[in-house]
């Protein structure tokens, strides 16, 4: 069953709605921190990315797809896949800040306070390299 170009229309401008309206959320949740939250969030965000992604793709028959496509870019659509493009490049940054943000952590941690421990003037006051690794980690206390 086929549907109209209006109805597609619809269906389309609701699809980038809902999915913008996900990012957003992300958006903020990211920059407020609260990665848990934005953890929960995620199979949402795959729902409304996979519906976005189906309405978008062509069938198995390519010919009325394209047909069908070509009468979608209206001025709403354009300004609704505009919307998401931002809302998609903003998220990839918000994304990649709270990775290097725990990479950064992690190394604190782990990386840095490991070394700490390996390293460091003995006994007699030479410097020495502990050979032993430590039981457990440690966290700085200048941290």
């Amino acid at each position: 069953m086929t549907r109209t170009p209006d109805e597609t229309e619809a269906q389309l401008l609701d699809c980038f709605e809902r999915v913008c309206a996900v990012l957003e959320q992300e958006n903020d949740l990211l920059t407020a921190s609260k990665l848990e939250e934005v953890a929960d969030l995620l199979p949402t965000k795959q729902k409304e990315m996979q519906a976005l992604e189906d309405l978008l793709s062509p069938g198995d028959d390519a010919a009325p797809a394209s047909r069908e496509q070509q009468t979608l870019l209206t001025p709403q659509t354009e300004e609704a896949a505009k919307r998401f493009g931002a809302l998609v490049r903003t998220n990839r940054k918000l994304l990649q800040n709270a990775i290097d943000a725990q990479n950064a952590l992690i190394k604190l941690i782990v990386v840095d306070a490991a070394q700490e421990t390996s390293t460091g003037y003995g006994a007699s006051g030479q410097y020495t390299v502990n050979r032993t690794a430590p039981a457990a980690l440690t966290l700085r206390n200048d941290v």
